[in-house]
């Protein structure tokens, strides 16, 4: 079973990615952010991978980090939830974010995300509830970076909620100055709704 690839990036689309090792192209589904955040083609990309057998062949789905790949792998346990649907899912939001608000059973928070249904925010709450710990315990040592990360995470959400493109979102706060997250969340979404609006 395929745990990882690495190798050139042959050719990249919106949802998947193409990485050539040893002479064999792989397409390789992904979430909007990882494809963004993957180096241009013809540089060098490296992904976890989950292999994913149906009745007509099968797929090979890549994250960024274990966490990203564990949290997918609970999401595909829920009903109705299948792997684009959780691809949709991790594409709302950070990944440390998701596991949070589900852990908290917050519901009305989850549905606001972009392409989560209250329904399906019901499923995950219901089914995945007091099952992520574990993963939940890695998203808050990622908050080591404290004060910046948490942020970033409610800009994010806020962004989205205004309508951006989650990749477009993840993209603009990724380039504002460091010097900008010692400020407060209003002036951080005020300068990053500057960026959006002129890459619109």
């Amino acid at each position: 079973m395929i745990a990882s690839l690495r190798g050139k990036i042959f050719s990249k689309g919106d949802t998947h990615i193409v990485l050539e090792v040893s002479g064999v192209g792989y397409e390789v589904f992904c979430s909007p952010q990882v494809v963004t955040t993957l180096g241009d083609v013809g540089t060098e990309g490296c992904l976890h991978i989950h292999t994913h057998y149906k009745t007509d062949g099968a797929a090979l789905f890549g994250f960024s980090s274990p966490q990203e790949k564990s949290l997918f792998l609970s999401l595909i346990k829920v009903d109705s939830v299948g792997p684009k649907s959780a691809l949709n899912i991790l594409s709302a939001a950070p990944c440390d974010e998701i596991v949070s608000l589900i852990e908290e059973g917050d519901v009305g928070s989850l549905s606001k995300l972009p392409k989560i249904s209250k329904k399906t925010a019901e499923h995950l709450v219901v089914k995945l509830k007091g099952k992520l710990s574990d993963l939940l315990v890695s998203a808050e040592s990622l908050k080591g970076i404290s004060q910046p990360r948490k942020l970033k995470l409610e800009a994010a959400t806020a962004l989205s909620h205004l309508g951006f493109k989650p990749q477009d979102v993840e993209r603009t706060l990724n380039d504002l100055d460091e010097d900008i997250w010692q400020g407060d969340l209003h002036s951080v979404i005020r300068v990053a709704l500057n960026g959006l609006s002129g890459n619109a």
